[in-house]
């Protein structure tokens, strides 16, 4: 798998070492860089002020697999 490396800055970079051991960077990172690939595989004249980043809460799935 190949890496690819970006210039964050070092209160970026501080704040992500802080970050508790359990919270895997790199799974959060992944999904985010593959949604970006796509929306920019659609258009690829957007900026990164296209871009809205939020929170959305998982749907509860644990009713649907009891059934």
């Amino acid at each position: 798998m190949a890496k690819y490396t970006a210039i964050i800055s070092e209160d970026t970079r501080q704040r992500i070492l802080e970050l508790p051991r359990g919270v895997k960077f790199g799974q959060y990172m992944e999904k985010a860089i593959i949604f970006f690939a796509e929306e920019l595989e659609k258009n690829p004249d957007l900026l990164p002020e296209n871009f809205i980043l939020t929170v959305t809460p998982r749907k509860d799935t644990s009713a649907k697999k009891k059934k």
